[in-house]
């Protein structure tokens, strides 16, 4: 197989992912910035793999005035589409507004200088075994390179603070990049200048490597510059509003439900300018005050007469998995505050459930962000206790207690129970405890003073 039919097929596959790409990202939402930088530099990448593919396609006898043309085109997609990743980069870093930082400049000039040193090259300025335009070491590539890397340094800087699930995204795309980077230098430097060497086949690799890596971060874990059309007020309730069947069928009467009303909101101005779709996402809910400040007054009351008794759920429940979160859900909706502490991921908790605002706690092997290690049973302990002192009306769920057994032992985990029960009791707050214990096992686990008067649900 000839080097230029490798080429073709290289380029072919590039092209018809980018086009992917940039349809799915720009459906998501086509008037967010990041998105349609994005859709820039999935063209420029596409630009890049055509302007290839027509070398590759380039018979001896063709005028060296369209080999020109083609060339300039390759060179151009590599200079615009590491400009562009900069620029996305920096979009998603949102530190200042887009057009307002001077980073922005600094990347455009020079970039717009290279690609006029490209498209002012005449068929006599051109040595073909070196594909020299600019200048003898080709300084438009090694200023791409500086721009790529920068990018990658940007989106791991924005990323280190964050989530484990956007640290991970940032990864596999900062992964692509340094590679792709790679893969360039070596195609379009390395070898052309030091062993005179043009291999096609590996300069139309470089941004199908790009593509692969940002594919797999969106069948991984949705793209993260997939925006939400609207930030997600925290609800009194604690549920996103946008899944609640009152809110949908206008039965709420929560700050959502006056279009204008939350955009005054003390919670919606802190989540923008923490930059946090909701409050969910930020390290600091589990403490916040203003949280439970703001959205305990923010609310449109019913009249006296149609008001309800709030049913009490304070107290210890223990209930199957499913059945847990029911009640848990159902606590949550009589304005209760509300903390998961689980062995599960919080974000497929979050997407079965719909629990998008309420702090989710994971217990796992390393403890990722505000998570717990298994056998870390005191700060399981200390941060539950924690939240229920500072919560008024709050509801904890305590999901996974088998695992917690079967990792540390039934010794070591009962005390820790009976002292978060303890606590629930004394706060008046509510503890749901996720497990699939039989009867002899559950009568173990209960505290001593474990009663039906503290107890309001049994297992089922």
């Amino acid at each position: 197989m000839s080097e230029a039919l490798i080429s073709v097929i290289i380029s072919l596959f590039t092209i018809i992912l980018y086009i992917g790409l940039a349809g799915y990202v720009l459906k998501k939402n086509p008037h967010e910035r990041t998105n349609q930088i994005f859709v820039l530099l999935m063209l420029s990448f596409i630009i890049w793999s055509v302007a290839t593919n027509s070398i590759g396609l380039t018979a001896d006898n063709t005028p060296l005035s369209e080999m020109l043309l083609y060339m300039k085109l390759h060179f151009s997609g590599v200079v615009i589409g590491l400009t562009l990743f900069v620029l996305f980069a920096l979009s998603l870093t949102g530190e200042k507004k887009f057009l307002q930082n001077p980073l922005t400049y600094m990347i455009l000039l020079p970039s717009l200088y290279l690609l006029t040193l490209i498209w002012a090259a005449s068929i006599s300025d051109m040595e073909l075994s070196v594909f020299k335009i600019s200048q003898s070491k080709q300084d438009f590539f090694l200023y791409s390179a500086i721009f790529g890397i920068a990018g990658v340094y940007l989106l791991l800087k924005h990323y280190a603070g964050s989530r484990y699930m956007q640290q991970e995204q940032a990864k596999i795309i900062s992964t692509g990049a340094m590679l792709s980077i790679l893969v360039a230098v070596a195609a379009n430097i390395i070898l052309p200048m030091y062993y005179g060497i043009y291999f096609l086949p590996l300069s139309t690799l470089a941004p199908a490597l790009m593509g692969v890596f940002f594919s797999y971060a969106v069948y991984q874990y949705g793209l993260f510059v997939t925006p939400v059309p609207e930030i997600s007020v925290t609800s009194f309730c604690g549920i996103d509003c946008t899944l609640c069947q009152e809110y949908l069928s206008k039965h709420c009467y929560g700050c959502r439900f006056n279009a204008e009303k939350y955009k005054n909101c003390g919670i919606y101005a802190c989540l923008k300018e923490k930059g946090y779709r909701d409050c969910g996402d930020c390290n600091e809910i589990a403490a916040c005050l203003k949280r439970k400040d703001i959205s305990g007054h923010c609310f449109v009351q019913l009249p006296a007469a149609n008001e309800k008794p709030k049913p009490d759920f304070s107290g210890t429940h223990y209930l199957g998995h499913d059945k847990g979160f029911d009640l848990f859900i159902e606590t949550l909706k009589t304005g209760a505050y509300g903390f998961v502490v689980s062995t599960t991921n919080p974000q497929e908790i979050r997407e079965k459930h719909g629990l998008l605002t309420t702090p989710i706690s994971w217990i796992s092997n390393d403890g990722f962000d505000n998570g717990v290690k298994f056998d870390d049973l005191k700060r399981l302990s200390a941060m539950t206790i924690n939240f229920m002192k500072r919560a008024d009306n709050a509801v904890v769920l305590l999901d996974g207690i088998d695992t917690l057994i079967s990792k540390n032992g039934f010794g070591k985990v009962q005390p820790v129970v009976q002292v978060i029960s303890s606590a629930a009791q004394a706060t008046n707050s509510a503890l749901i405890i996720s497990t699939n214990m039989d009867k002899e096992e559950l009568s173990r686990l209960k505290p001593l003073y474990f009663s039906k008067k503290n107890s309001k649900s049994g297992r089922t």
